[in-house]
């Protein structure tokens, strides 16, 4: 009797167990061509594979009996145009061919294997699984190379490199996360594969809860998959790097141009209260001569945390604070959440109840989580009526004068973090619970704020910032890294996760400088504004009840440290709006990773250099994120580099150590290389511009093309913008710079340029369109002359004058 009792309690848990529905796709059965795509039946799911074009192909599965209609949150290129394209019956395999692929689908069971032109192999299914499906879970599993390791997924902590972990995509609220914490608040299901230096890309387009295992625990195969939806992932072959973040980036959008005052420096805490806090703030940036051109106002700036409001008692009168700001140079950015607090006598409740416009539990009741204002409401921003909605109500705020918006707690986050599931979203009329709807909640709120600028302010470019996102979210916002901390591993994390997310699409990112939780050391600040002053985004921020953490905040010899590092960042300016309007062209991320252009150099990828990285193709920047470290050591790639600091001239594909004092963040320039500067601002646009400086590293044949526009208007989408091209050829005996306005649409309004040529030598005589031009005995004489030039020979510069035409060719004796 006993070993039967035992028999049965050992053997019950395995009876009770309900059976796995576990399935890995099948055999083909049929297949037909219709138009760029070709779908396959199988014996136990569909496959269509659509030909994108001759890099990109799309992988569509499903176990039901058809692909789902709702349209992709993330995807706006066309996907659907006819591509050139060749299929073939190979017995065993069917060939699905373009230019630059070749696919091979093998029949039974179905499973796919993707070469390049040449028929090398880059990436495949694992041969014994394929793509599952599971009682309504989805997965791919793809064999594992060696020597292959992976980069991207988005907002993520940890090295660059993901190969042996873990991922999932789930939007969180997690403050004061570790350096192996995930998920995170914003969730980019999109990776970059790189193997013998040629790369791939795999946009897995589920907005269910998702996970990307790349080779954790086992050294078969990497997966990825999500607990429901379609298996539905877009190949993306490059072999560059580059190339296929560009194409992603075609596939889900680019950033748009910002106004260009948003590249400046920007200030935050929770929170400036009441007026006269933000004033004074503002008023001791302009007396300390510290560049600012941003101040946020926290959720204390709202009656009651009721969004779209303001409590009167600390700001009697917004529109006349806002208008005496801006006269000094400050733009205002408001923190928006979506909660609406549950009050009958608020306007928006109101509004948004009589409207329909809340999301719902599946009775029809209104949900209500707990955040901020207590318990609230939460906007369906799936349905563009809310969408709209939301929109009119922030045209108000627009209308008193603030310069954009915060977006937060949009993943979104309620408190106990649980959200519930069974909510229920319109999903553009296709009918979603919150399962499908959680990731991408605050990419369609960024939507709705974003047709809001459109519609409200359509010719003044403004400014949005968010906390969460989807893919595609480059499309509408810059991006910060959520609720980090003052520690010494944040400030490295705060170099590598910018860098992540740029290879993922989003290239307007940037973390809290000097953490937000926590007090910093003098050291810590320092040396996290010298990153933050080369990050995209620039913005110190600060959590309530803790000492102040502004500029002035650490005392003199800090502030006059900081001062001059926001001062670099403003002589920059020009050199960064380049390098955005680069960005919004290609979707390349202006702040990069040294293996992205320098892709064939294997000590790009290693992990100590992860710790600098490029702004553009001229500029290597070696941040120093040791707290205590008055040195760096710097990998120098191929070429010929120099010091930005003493002028000196390094050979590269080397490592070298370099001093960095406290007050110093290792700077290098690259034979070859432009960087155009201008003078210090207190704010961006405080004067006009009538000189622009273009630094040169000379090479052999070099060029540089140099955009300009009004830097807040949306008429250079008209046209009305101006490209100069910059040339430098050295030869042996001398040196030339051509100076041609290719396009010519803008007028900035320029007087002279200021050319710095570095690692110049016994120069005798400059010619400016073969006339001879005047020496002066210093930079100073230089200065206040029309023309002429200035050769420093201690530090082997040359530096010439010129008056601005359409047309300059200078030669100098070198």
């Amino acid at each position: 009797m006993k070993k039967l009792i035992l028999y049965f309690l050992i053997c019950y848990p395995l009876f009770a167990m309900p059976k796995s529905k576990l399935e890995f796709v099948g055999n083909i059965k049929s297949y037909k061509i219709n138009g760029n795509a070709v779908e396959f039946i199988l014996s136990n799911a569909i496959l269509n594979i659509n030909i994108v074009n001759e890099n990109i192909i799309r992988f569509r599965y499903t176990d039901k009996n058809d692909f789902s209609k709702a349209p992709s949150y993330a995807v706006i290129q066309n996907v659907e145009k006819k591509e050139n394209f060749t299929f073939s019956d190979k017995g065993k395999y069917f060939l699905l061919t373009t230019n630059e692929l070749n696919v091979e689908i093998l029949k039974n069971p179905c499973r796919i294997s993707i070469y390049d032109s040449k028929m090398n192999l880059i990436n495949e299914d694992d041969k014994g699984f394929g793509v599952s499906f599971d009682e309504g879970r989805v997965s791919c599993y793809k064999k594992l190379f060696k020597d292959e390791s992976f980069y991207g997924l988005g907002e993520k902590t940890g090295s660059l490199n993901k190969v042996g972990n873990q991922y999932t995509m789930w939007n969180t609220d997690h403050p004061a996360y570790d350096k192996i914490w995930d998920p995170l608040y914003v969730s980019i299901p999109f990776f970059i594969g790189v193997r013998n230096n040629m790369a791939y890309g795999i946009f897995f387009d589920n907005t269910y809860k998702s996970y990307f295992n790349m080779g954790a625990s086992n050294n078969r195969f990497y997966w990825f998959g999500a607990d429901d939806g379609e298996m539905n992932y877009y190949f993306i072959y490059g072999p560059e790097i580059k190339k296929v973040i560009s194409l992603y980036t075609e596939l889900t959008g680019r950033m748009q141009l910002p106004p260009m005052w948003a590249l400046g420096y920007q200030q935050s805490k929770w929170s400036y209260y009441p007026e006269s806090t933000v004033k004074r703030i503002a008023e001791t940036f302009r007396d300390d001569k510290i560049p600012c051109d941003v101040i946020y106002l926290d959720i204390d700036y709202m009656d009651g945390y009721r969004v779209f409001t303001w409590n009167k008692n600390r700001f009697p009168d917004p529109s006349n604070m806002l208008k005496e700001l801006k006269m000094e140079g400050f733009k205002i950015i408001p923190i928006i959440d979506p909660g609406v607090k549950v009050d009958t006598g608020y306007f928006a409740a109101k509004e948004g109840l009589s409207k329909n416009l809340f999301v719902k539990y599946p009775d029809g009741s209104v949900y209500q989580g707990e955040v901020w204002p207590s318990w609230a409401y939460f906007p369906d921003f799936t349905m563009k009526a809310a969408r709209d909605w939301w929109g009119a109500k922030l045209s108000a705020l627009l209308k008193q004068g603030v310069s954009g918006f915060w977006n937060d707690m949009n993943e979104p986050s309620v408190w106990g973090q649980a959200f519930p599931d069974l909510v229920q979203f319109n999903d553009n009329g296709f009918e979603a619970s919150h399962r499908k709807i959680h990731n991408v909640y605050a990419l369609e709120e960024a939507k709705a704020t974003y047709d809001a600028f459109q519609k409200y302010s359509p010719n003044e470019r403004r400014f949005m910032l968010t906390r969460a996102g989807y893919s595609g979210i480059q499309r509408y916002s810059a991006v910060w890294t959520g609720d980090n901390v003052a520690s010494e591993e944040h400030l490295k994390l705060a170099c590598l996760m910018p860098l992540g997310m740029g290879l993922s699409g989003i290239p307007f990112v940037g973390s809290d400088v000097g953490g937000f939780i926590g007090l910093p050391s003098q050291r810590l600040y320092t040396r996290w504004m010298e990153l933050g002053a080369f990050t995209p985004f620039f913005r110190g921020h600060s959590v309530i009840n803790q000492d102040d953490k502004e500029p002035w905040a650490f005392g003199s010899q800090v502030e006059n440290w900081v001062r001059e590092i926001i001062s670099l960042r403003y002589k920059l300016i020009p050199f960064f709006y380049n390098e955005f309007y680069n960005s919004s062209l290609t979707g390349l991320p202006i702040m990069r990773p040294l293996f992205l252009n320098y892709q064939d150099d294997n000590q790009c990828y290693s992990t100590e250099s992860q710790y600098q990285f490029m702004i553009g193709d001229n500029l290597l920047v070696a941040p120093v994120v040791d707290e205590n470290s008055d040195f760096k050591k710097i990998y120098l790639p191929e070429g010929t580099w120099m010091d930005w600091w003493n002028n000196k001239v390094y050979n590269g594909k080397q490592w070298i150590i370099v001093d960095a004092p406290i007050y110093q963040i290792p700077l290098f320039i690259k034979n070859g290389g432009f960087i155009p500067m201008q003078d210090v601002q207190q704010y961006v646009g405080q004067k006009k511009m009538d000189e622009l400086e273009m630094v040169i590293f000379p090479s052999a044949s070099s060029s540089y093309s140099y955009y300009e526009d009004d830097g807040t208007s949306y008429d250079y989408k008209k046209g009305i913008y101006s490209i100069t091209k910059f040339e430098s050829n050295l030869g042996k005996s001398n040196g030339i710079i051509s100076i041609k306005n290719i396009y010519d649409k803008f007028n900035s309004g320029r007087k002279d340029y200021l050319l710095k040529i570095l690692n110049t030598s016994n120069v005798s005589a400059v010619y400016n369109n073969d006339l001879k031009m005047k020496e002066y005995s210093s930079i100073e004489k230089l200065k206040d002359s029309t023309s002429g030039f200035y050769f420093d020979q201690h530090s082997r510069i040359l530096f010439i004058k010129l008056v601005y035409s359409n047309n300059i060719k200078v030669k100098y004796d070198n």
